[in-house]
Parts: C-alpha cells; sequence; structure tokens
C-alpha cells in the first residue's frame, strides 16, 4: 500500500475548491439530480412531439407543461440515491439501475395520485402522459448508465481512491491500515500515520509520516478524504481534544468503531472504500447539496453583480489612478479554506509604497496619514472591497463567510490562533465578501483580543447554521449595515 510523504510545497488553489476537494464519485451523486430535473423537463417537449407526430395533433398544453414542472421538482429529492458514487465505483450497475426502476416507479406513483387529486388528469390523455413518464426513465436512466461506466473506468484507472490519514501509531492503526489495504487496489490511498505522542522519537523512527501539525499542514496542500482516530485506551479529553484540534480543516473525522464508547451515543456509520466502517465524529461543513447550492449561489449572483457593477468599478478605478501614482489594485496575502493562502483583490487605498511590503502588516489606524483622499471614501464605503467579486468568480472567495485576515495579522501583538484555539476553525470554509459577523457590527479592525473572540464567536455561528436563506439574508443585510459606517475608516 502507498504511503505518501507531506509534500513542503504548497499546491496553488484550484477554482471553485469548494467543489474540486469533493471526492469525484461523491460529487457525481449529489450532481445527479440536477440531470433528473433537466431530464424530466426535457422531456415534456420530447413526448408532445412523439405523441403528435404518431398519435395526435398536439402540442405541450398547460396542463402536461404544469404536471411537468412539478415531477421535475420533485424528482430530484425521490430519485436521489446517496449510495450511487460507492456502488458505480464497484461496478454494480444493474442493481443501481433496478433501484433505480423502482424509485422511478414510485416517483410516478405519487405523481399520479397528485395529478389526480387536482383533476389535472382529465385534461391530459393517459397515453401522452405515459409517453412523457417513459421517456423520462429512459433519459433518467441512461444518465446513470454513462456517469456510471465513466466512475468504474476511472476506478479502475486508480483516479477515485479515497485519501486517508489515520491519527495513531499502534495495533490499532496497523489494523486499520491492514483493512483499508484489503478494500481493493485503487479504492485507498494511504497518506500515512500522524501522530504527536513519539517519546523521544522522531516521526521516522516511531514508524509514522508525521506530526498532527504536518498533518494540517499536508491538507493545505491537497485533498484529505477521511482522517481516521485509532487510539485505544485514550482518554475521553484526548480524544475530544484530537478531534477539535482537526475540526479546523473541512475534512470529516472518524473513528474505529471499537473505540467510541467512551465518547457517548452510536453516531452516523460510513463506509471508507465501501467495506471499512468507521464512526463519523466531525462532517465536513457545507457539505454535499449545500456545497453544490452554494457554489450556484457564488457563481450566478456574483456573475450577475460583477455585470451590474461593471461601470461603478470603472470609474472607481479611473478615480484611484488620477488620485495618486500606484496600481490600481491592491493584492495581499490572506487566509483561505483549510488555512491555504491566496491573494484577495482591493482598490489601493493607500499611498503606494513598494518597500512597505517587506516591513510587516500593519493595521489601519483612524486619521491614518497612509489612506488617500479617494481611498478614505473608498473605505469609509466598503467599495475597496467590490474587487473581491473577481475572486469569487475566481473561486478563492465567496460572496458570504467568514472575512479573511491578512496571514500575518496580529491583535494585541499575538496571532489570532494564540487568542482563542477556535480562531483556524473559521478556515472550514470559504471566505467571504461579507458575512454574519460583519452584519452584527464585528466589522472593521480588532484592536482588542475582546474583538476578534466576538469576530471568531460570529463566524462559527455562521458555519454551523449555515444555509442558503442565512446568505441571501446576510446579502440584504450587508447594504444597510454599510450605510451605518460602523467601525470602517
Amino acid at each position: 500500500m502507498h504511503i505518501s510523504q507531506p509534500s513542503p510545497i504548497a499546491a496553488p488553489l484550484t477554482a471553485w475548491p469548494m467543489l474540486a476537494r469533493r471526492n469525484p464519485a461523491a460529487l457525481a451523486a449529489d450532481l445527479l439530480p440536477l440531470c433528473d430535473f433537466a431530464s424530466l423537463l426535457g422531456m415534456t417537449s420530447l413526448a408532445s412531439w412523439l405523441f403528435g407526430h404518431w398519435l395526435i395533433s398536439v402540442g405541450t398544453g398547460p396542463d402536461l407543461a404544469q404536471a411537468a414542472l412539478a415531477g421535475s421538482v420533485l424528482a430530484p429529492f425521490m430519485l436521489y440515491d446517496k449510495g450511487f458514487g460507492t456502488a458505480a465505483r464497484r461496478g454494480r450497475m444493474r442493481s443501481l439501475l433496478r433501484a433505480h426502476v423502482m424509485r422511478f416507479a414510485l416517483f410516478a406513483l405519487v405523481l399520479l395520485a397528485v395529478a389526480a387529486c387536482s383533476e389535472k388528469l382529465e385534461a391530459i390523455p393517459p397515453s401522452h402522459f405515459a409517453l412523457w413518464l417513459g421517456a423520462a426513465l429512459l433519459a433518467t436512466g441512461l444518465t446513470r448508465l454513462a456517469v456510471g461506466r465513466q466512475l468504474g473506468r476511472l476506478q479502475r484507472q486508480g483516479h477515485l481512491a479515497e485519501s486517508v490519514a489515520v491519527v495513531g501509531a499502534g495495533p490499532q492503526a496497523q489494523q486499520l491500515v491492514q483493512a483499508l489495504g484489503r478494500a481493493g487496489t485503487g479504492r485507498i490511498e494511504m497518506l500515512g500515520l500522524f501522530d504527536d505522542r513519539l517519546r523521544g522519537a522522531t516521526p521516522h523512527e516511531a514508524g509514522l509520516t508525521g506530526t498532527l501539525a504536518q498533518l494540517i499542514e499536508l491538507a493545505s496542500t491537497r485533498r484529505i478524504d477521511w482522517i481516521v482516530l485509532t487510539i485505544p485506551q485514550a482518554p475521553p479529553l484526548r480524544l475530544d481534544a484530537i478531534a477539535l484540534r482537526l475540526a479546523a480543516l473541512a475534512v470529516p473525522i472518524g473513528l474505529c468503531p471499537d473505540l467510541a464508547g467512551p465518547l457517548g451515543p452510536p453516531r452516523a456509520i460510513d463506509a471508507i472504500g465501501g467495506s471499512v466502517p468507521v464512526e463519523r465524529l466531525v462532517d465536513r461543513p457545507i457539505g454535499r447539496w449545500d456545497a453544490v447550492l452554494k457554489g450556484a449561489e457564488d457563481l450566478l449572483l456574483g456573475s450577475l453583480i460583477t455585470l451590474a457593477l461593471l461601470p461603478v468599478l470603472a470609474v472607481i478605478a479611473l478615480a484611484v489612478r488620477l488620485d495618486s501614482p500606484g496600481p490600481v489594485i491592491f493584492r495581499q496575502r490572506r487566509h483561505a479554506l483549510d488555512n491555504r493562502v491566496f491573494d484577495i483583490f482591493k482598490f489601493r487605498t493607500m499611498t503606494w509604497n513598494p518597500a512597505a511590503a517587506t516591513t510587516g502588516l500593519q493595521q489601519t489606524a483612524r486619521a491614518d496619514s497612509r489612506i488617500t483622499r479617494v481611498g478614505r471614501f473608498l473605505r469609509a464605503s466598503s467599495l475597496d472591497e467590490l474587487p473581491q467579486l473577481f475572486n469569487v468568480l475566481q473561486g478563492t472567495m465567496s460572496l458570504v463567510g467568514p472575512r479573511p485576515h491578512a496571514t500575518d495579522m496580529r491583535t494585541e501583538q499575538r496571532l489570532g490562533e494564540d487568542i482563542t484555539d477556535l480562531y483556524a476553525h473559521r478556515h472550514r470554509v470559504k471566505p467571504g465578501i461579507t458575512g454574519w459577523a460583519q452584519v452584527n457590527g464585528a466589522r472593521g479592525a480588532t484592536d482588542t483580543t475582546a474583538q476578534l473572540s466576538r469576530r471568531v464567536e460570529l463566524d462559527l455561528d455562521y458555519i454551523e447554521h449555515w444555509s442558503l436563506w442565512l446568505d441571501l439574508k446576510i446579502l440584504v443585510l450587508t447594504a444597510p449595515a454599510v450605510l451605518k459606517r460602523t467601525n470602517a475608516f
């Protein structure tokens, strides 16, 4: 079994990292409902054309169109198969298609019952309705067959291996490694064994790949699908402390089932590689369909807002250029998802001093002499943040999320992680242009540890309670929050 070593070189952020970091098989299972929606809707016109061409000259009447729209909305929920990715990777296409036909039959019965109760079937010829359902079944089935065969091919080529890091170095860890090895070639990529308790030995001498700190660093350079804890006879407080430390990563954390006793009631059981059971301690934040929804929100709303504000962006760029010498756009290194680093875009609001980049970050203060005339207005109105729309379209930021802090930002001469152990948990999701903290008054510089702690508290509250409606609410509340100019200078 291959055990890779942590790379010292950080890989660049990919576009749309929230989706790129997903396992392709799980991502395919989550995107199939979108295909089902399109198939149900698209087959309406095809069924009407076939019906009119072969049987009776008829168009897509409003009654069938309404039934098709209702079916298209209902189909993604009733036809969803959570285990599609795993089954497809294992080549079980017959069982997949058989299960899909059963789900579709139930879906058709529900749709017929709803249509009968609403008296819509009376205006739709039964053969026309049956032709539409048959075409939809064929389209959704062929989609699953095509996607399943492609996943099977990728599986055989070793592209769908789940990357697993094991925390622990005892016999329990070795047993897990052997079990993962029996899961099958190309299904598991072992990243190694990680533990802090070396008892004076180096990681290599202890048979380890690295420490927990190196595991966290590794997560910033590549995708990790699972972190599994295998620490027998450890006090519950230590297991909780390790899980809390690793929970700063956007990676599911599992526990071997026979070690779960001290931590309370049983949790959700998952299978790594389709056969090795683990109990899930920490889930990926904003995962599965939520990640797809948030990605679509950023792409669609981000594109529309950027197009609408292009004239404003052009005027501001001209004003910055005429006001003082230097570049129009200012770039600064900020923390992103899983503590990665990216360049944030902002309109330059200070006098240009290239040498300042090597002297360390100095937070902006009130009446700061470095701020230009145009810059003072841009900062007070938050218009200097508008170029971050291009970060959103690039995929390094989201419209809504925790505000990204500079990599070397200090509060009262201390780094954020030295002030609160939960600071790194802000990086479990992509940073945002605006966030829950900003619309609740925690905006601007963090001059005190109390201000930083309050911002972290609000950011974690957002991550825990994320929903599409919460994002939309924050976007609506951002405008009045900006107009108040609270703590903006």
